[in-house]
């Protein structure tokens, strides 16, 4: 099942998504900072949060589920160090 971006672009520059992690869908917020942080931009022509997100979806994905396995609970808030 493919991760499906929620409705949601905080006017904070925060993203809200779900990742699948097993059959649960986990909830998960990144903020453009700690994007830019750890990946830098995207084209200006897509130099946005959505899109930096799909341009790093796996890592980011894969973060959320190392949190999880780590304990984390819902939702989870990924750090740029965590990326």
């Amino acid at each position: 099942m493919p991760t499906r971006l929620i409705q949601q672009h905080e006017p904070n520059g925060v993203l809200r998504f779900n990742t699948p992690i097993g059959s649960d869908q986990v909830i998960a917020f990144v903020s453009e900072s700690s994007l830019r942080a750890r990946y830098g931009g995207v084209p200006a022509d897509e130099d946005d949060v959505e899109s930096m997100y799909w341009l790093h979806e796996g890592e980011i994905n894969a973060a959320v589920a190392r949190r999880i396995r780590a304990g984390a609970r819902q939702p989870v808030v990924l750090r740029a160090s965590d990326l």
